[in-house]
C-alpha cells in the first residue's frame, strides 16, 4: 500500500512515499522533522540559524551536524577543484532575499568576497570565518536531508520508500519480481513534459539546473548558479542529471558541473566514472553509458 505526504520545506516540495501495509504517518512526519531542523539551522533567511549567527558573529560554536556538513563541503570543494564552493555569495547577483519574495537588487554587486575554503578554521565545534567569508549551506543541506530520511526510513525497517526533495531523490525498493521505480527528468526546454525516465533502485538521483531560480536585474538576467572562478553565471549547462550512493554527493557533484561548463563536465564524470544525463542550452545532449542503456524515454 502507498503512503505518500508532501511539505513545503527549505524553500522547496518534499514528498515522502513509503509503500507498507501498516500507517506509516508518524515515520514520514519524524521525517519532515529531519528537514524542518535542518532549515532551523542553516537557513541564511533565519536570522537565528546557526548559520546566520555564524556569519554574523565570525566565529561560534555549532552542533556536530553542522560540523559534518562543513567538512563534506570542504572534501567535494576539492574533489571538484573548488568549483562546488559555499562561500559563493549570490548576494553579489542580486539575490539577497528569500527566492519567493522576487526582490532582487543591485546593491551588493561590489561586495568583496573570499572564497578560500581551506581557510576556515574548525576546532572541536567551533568554527571561525575570515574577513569576507560568508557560508551558504542550503543547497548540501537539503540533499543532506534527503540522506539523513534514509538513515532513519533504513533503521525503522522500511524496505521500499522514495524521497524526493524538489527533485533529489533517493529510492529504495526490493522486488522480488524485478520491477523498479520510475524516475522521471523534466525538460529544461519544454515546461511540464518530462525529457527521459530512468529506471532505478536502491540509489540516489539529483538533477541541478539553472532554468528555474532566475532573475532580471537592469534587462540583464542571472541565476542562481556561480562559476566561482568567474563569480559569474556559465549557461553552457541548462540542466544535469547525476547518479550516485549518496544525494549529497549527486547534487553537489552537479551543481559545480554547471559551474564548470561542459568540456570540463565530461572530463569529471569521465574521471570520477560517474553516470550522468547533461542537456546544454543549445540543446545539444550528452549521456553517460550507462544513462543511455537505462533510459525508457530519451527524446
Amino acid at each position: 500500500m502507498e503512503h505518500s505526504k508532501t511539505k513545503h520545506v527549505m524553500g522547496t516540495e518534499i514528498t515522502i512515499t513509503i509503500f507498507w501495509e501498516e500507517d506509516p504517518n508518524q515515520d514520514i512526519e519524524k521525517v519532515f522533522d529531519i528537514f524542518h531542523d535542518l532549515e532551523e539551522e542553516f537557513s541564511r533567511f533565519i536570522s537565528e540559524s546557526s548559520l546566520s549567527i555564524l556569519n554574523k558573529k565570525r566565529t561560534c560554536e555549532v552542533s556536530n551536524t553542522f560540523i559534518d556538513v562543513l567538512k563534506k563541503c570542504k572534501n567535494i570543494y576539492t574533489d571538484t577543484n573548488f568549483y562546488f564552493n559555499p562561500l559563493i555569495n549570490v548576494r553579489q547577483l542580486g539575490y539577497s532575499k528569500d527566492f519567493h519574495s522576487n526582490e532582487f537588487k543591485q546593491e551588493d554587486a561590489e561586495l568583496q568576497v573570499n572564497l578560500d575554503l581551506e581557510t576556515i578554521e574548525i576546532q572541536g565545534n567551533t568554527v571561525s570565518l575570515h574577513e569576507g567569508q560568508n557560508l551558504d549551506l542550503g543547497g548540501i543541506v537539503k540533499w543532506y536531508g534527503v540522506d539523513k530520511a534514509k538513515e532513519y526510513l533504513d533503521e525503522a525497517g522500511y524496505k521500499n520508500y522514495i524521497v524526493d526533495a524538489g527533485g533529489d531523490i533517493f529510492t529504495a525498493w526490493t522486488n522480488d519480481e524485478g520491477g523498479k521505480i520510475v524516475v522521471g527528468i523534466n525538460s529544461p526546454y519544454t515546461k511540464d513534459t518530462i525529457f527521459a525516465t530512468i529506471n532505478v533502485e536502491n540509489t540516489a538521483i539529483a538533477t541541478s539546473g539553472n532554468y528555474k531560480r532566475k532573475w532580471t536585474i537592469e534587462n540583464k538576467e542571472y541565476n542562481h548558479i556561480i562559476n566561482p572562478m568567474t563569480t559569474e553565471n556559465n549557461n553552457e549547462i541548462i540542466s544535469i542529471t547525476l547518479i550516485a550512493e549518496t544525494c549529497y554527493i549527486a547534487d553537489a557533484y552537479a551543481t559545480a558541473c554547471i559551474a564548470m561548463g561542459l568540456k570540463k563536465t565530461l572530463e569529471f564524470l569521465r574521471k570520477n566514472h560517474i553516470e550522468g544525463l547533461i542537456m546544454c542550452t543549445n540543446k545539444k545532449i550528452y549521456a553517460t553509458t550507462w544513462m543511455k542503456k537505462y533510459a525508457i524515454q530519451y527524446l
